[in-house]
């Protein structure tokens, strides 16, 4: 593979999947705006809060398909975005209204078509507390 995303053509790209209208709305963000890759964080308030004052488990999800996007990015080229084609979660335990949640992807493998991804959402002040564990099918389309 030649010609991968990196530099301002990687931010770029990351920024421009952040700011798609339901990660917008839900409020993620970078952990680190100059370090996309290292994932987004999901505060747990407005529209990603249930009645139940918890982390909406769809809110949730749209944090961890992100955070599997930014995971393959650098194996991208220009031409070519990643779809998610899979997605297997398991929510291990509630994240209350107010807190915030880690979402980090880990490329696990990637071959010419398709793309393994780990995710692991946290909460933001007890990484070792998971609140859920994804594994994540991404398939490559567009241009090799």
């Amino acid at each position: 593979m030649t010609g991968l995303l990196a530099g301002d053509d990687l931010l770029a790209r990351a920024e421009a999947a952040l700011a798609v209208a339901l990660p917008e709305a839900l409020g993620l963000e970078f952990v680190d705006p100059y370090a996309p890759l290292d994932g987004v964080v999901l505060p747990v308030a407005g529209i990603a809060v249930t009645p139940a004052a918890t982390a909406h488990g769809a809110a949730l999800g749209a944090a961890i398909e992100l955070a599997g996007y930014l995971a393959v990015l650098p194996t991208l080229s220009a031409a070519q975005h990643a779809v998610t084609h899979q997605i297997s979660t398991q929510y291990l335990r509630q994240a209350r209204a107010g807190r915030r949640v880690r979402v980090v992807g880990r490329l696990a493998r990637r071959g010419r078509e398709v793309a393994f991804v780990t995710v692991t959402a946290s909460l933001e002040d007890g990484p070792d507390r998971p609140v859920a564990l994804s594994q994540v099918t991404k398939s490559v389309v567009g241009a090799s």
